[in-house]
């Protein structure tokens, strides 16, 4: 593993030995090879003043350190003790090894030959331990190889066993079975050693694997992790040196500090984390941090303390950069502003509602002295009482069209406003959704349309009235009057039509003026309204000229005694100065079906009748006659 980077475990572990069990060492064949010496030394010193021919136990041990020299040399050349050796032929591999061990104990072995065991007793036994030494030496490296070692093991112990067979030592006479028993122990020691080494190489090797599976894993993290002992940093991954432009042999960050931005953000962080460790919580935050060249970046940060770790505390740092996140937030936040400043200045409302469709935000109008609609908060769209009458039935179609969850354009509502007449709005709304999408409600804009409707409201009354007296003009008079005479014919009724006009007011408008004029057909428009029942129509046709349509008279001669009521009214004196204190007027009856069968017949036969009170002087009635009706006809 990298230096500085996270340790899970310990990675000093050894390879597997080879196939010869040795260790991986560089210097292992040198060490054998001195404590080979040493031991053929020792040997030699404790058996010189034992034998008759100390010559040929130089000679021997000469032999046998060539023969060290000589392995020693083809260990080095070959890598035979090493991993990676160049041999990859397990089959040569393994004849090399067992010609080493064959040679190795060849050598030891003719110690037996050349007269220390016909030496005396004393020499028997320096023999036996200084064999049995170098058989159980062998025995435990050569635990890698049970063939080698039972090649060397009979080389050593071979000659001996010859011996003792053949002339069994005086004092012990079944030495051949004790060297029997001492082979078969050497090798039973060589199976052990092995089976516990493949144990340990098993779990040196796993734990190796799981660690560098571990550590694969940290440093593959979008995170960047630092272990730190206090607010000094010990370990880092793969991430955190990408994050802060740091190497991996080199760390010029070795304090927490020097990884924020501020130093006072700094103290402030490191405040509140020892509060939030010191309670067992995980301490977390955004901050900036600054890289090794010096440019800083957002980062969200995550602390939690290691459990079990001395003082100071050990803490695990998790960072991921969020500048990007940062940026977009605070883009959209800038636009939110933007949008709110620009909703603010312009005359429509912006609300918002929760998810059961409550009001729950207005923005308010900008330099406006009208009553806003933030006293309505918590209440629904549909349910503002309009003048003390509670919700207004037409608002239930508003309320479907909430709990349809659907956008929506134009919807009319009516809201309250204080004393006065209540105010229209005109809804446009769409729905407002979570990550998960989840409905949160509604937000849209709301036009406060009430001067519109109202200039719509006298558009459209200023087309069917009279805009002097507001009573109903031709038009109107002429529909209400197809429509009675639909029903009168359905039903077998009579109506009558009364046409009135003034007489001499053209003299009137030039006396006293054309605004005296004015007032004065204002007042005898609301003197006619007043003559007449509910049910009635009074409209003016033009000038001084008014008509009045009677629906469901019970007989022809009905409409009579109305004409003379009105003309009772006109006759009154006037409440506006004008030149006559008293009008008088000309007026013309006629009725349904007796003098026409429609609308325009009907004002025909009153404008003639009209006209004819009007030549016989005015002040008076003109009705049906025998005569009249000859010449209608």
């Amino acid at each position: 593993m990298k230096s500085g980077s996270i340790p899970l475990f310990s990675h000093g572990t050894r390879p597997a030995a080879d196939l010869g069990g040795t260790s991986s060492a560089p210097s292992f064949a040198r060490r054998i090879h001195i404590l080979g010496q040493l031991a053929g030394i020792v040997t030699l010193i404790g058996l010189w003043p034992q034998v008759d021919a100390p010559w040929l136990l130089l000679v021997w041990w000469v032999g046998t350190s060539a023969a060290q020299f000589l392995l020693a040399g083809l260990a080095s050349r070959t890598q035979l003790t090493r991993p990676g050796t160049p041999i990859h032929d397990p089959l040569l591999r393994h004849y090399l090894f067992s010609a080493v061990s064959v040679i190795g104990g060849v050598a030891w072995g003719c110690l037996t030959l050349i007269g220390p065991y016909e030496a005396g007793p004393q020499a028997q036994a320096f023999l036996f331990m200084a064999l049995g030494g170098v058989t159980l030496a062998g025995a435990g490296i050569l635990f890698g190889s049970r063939s080698a070692c039972a090649v060397f093991v009979t080389a050593v112990q071979l000659p001996l066993f010859i011996q003792t067979v053949v002339n069994p030592p005086a004092t012990l006479p079944h030495a051949s079975v004790f060297v029997g028993v001492f082979v078969l122990f050497a090798l039973s020691l060589n199976d052990l050693l092995a089976l516990l080494h493949r144990g340990a190489v098993f779990v040196e090797v796993a734990a190796s694997e799981r660690s560098d599976v571990q550590q694969i894993l940290l440093d593959n993290t979008d995170e960047a992790l630092v272990l730190a002992h206090g607010h000094h940093i010990q370990h880092w991954n793969r991430r955190f040196s990408e994050l802060m432009q740091v190497t991996d042999t080199q760390l010029p960050i070795r304090h927490l500090d020097a990884c924020l931005a501020n130093r006072t953000e700094w103290r402030r962080h490191a405040r509140a984390a020892i509060d939030a460790l010191g309670r067992g919580e995980p301490y977390r935050s955004v901050t900036r941090l600054r890289r090794a060249d010096g440019s800083e970046f957002w980062a969200e940060l995550s602390g939690r303390r290691v459990e079990g770790s001395s003082t100071p505390t050990q803490i695990v740092w998790a960072a991921s950069e969020i500048s990007d996140r940062i940026e977009a937030e605070t883009r959209a936040a800038l636009a939110h502003d933007q949008l709110f400043a620009l909703v603010g200045q312009s005359a429509d409302w912006y609300w918002q509602t929760d998810n059961q469709h409550r009001l729950m935000q207005v923005t308010p109008l900008s330099g406006s002295d009208k009553d806003g609609l933030e006293r309505h908060i918590g209440r629904k769209w549909w349910q503002f009482p309009v003048g003390g009458q509670g919700p207004r039935p037409a608002h239930g179609a508003l309320r479907r069209t909430f709990e349809l969850r659907e956008a929506f354009r134009d919807l009319e509502v009516e809201v309250p406003d204080g004393s006065h007449a209540p105010r229209r709005l005109q809804l446009s709304g769409t729905q407002r959704f979570d990550g998960h999408g989840s409905f949160l409600g509604y937000h849209g804009i709301a036009s406060d349309v009430t001067e519109r409707i109202r200039a719509q409201e006298h558009i459209r009354f200023l087309a069917y009235h009279d805009p002097l007296t507001g009573l109903p003009n031709r038009r109107l008079l002429m529909d209400r009057l197809e429509q009675s005479i639909a029903r009168a014919l359905r039903y077998q009724a009579r109506i009558g039509v009364i046409l009135v006009d003034v007489d001499d007011f053209k003299r009137i408008n030039d006396l006293a003026g054309h605004g005296t004029g004015d007032r004065i057909l204002v007042e005898v428009a609301d003197r006619l309204r007043h003559g007449v029942r509910a049910c009635d129509t009074v409209a003016r046709l033009e000038g001084d000229a008014f008509a009045i349509l009677l629906p469901e008279l019970e007989s022809a001669g009905a409409a009579e005694p109305v004409a003379a009521k009105i003309l009772s009214l006109l006759h009154q004196p006037l409440a506006q100065p004008s030149p006559r204190s008293a009008l008088g007027a000309s007026l013309g009856i006629a009725t349904f079906p007796d003098d026409a069968e429609n609308g325009d017949g009907l004002l025909r036969m009153a404008d003639a009748r009209m006209l004819r009170a009007k030549r016989r002087g005015g002040q008076r009635i003109e009705r049906a006659s025998p005569a009249l009706a000859r010449d209608h006809a």
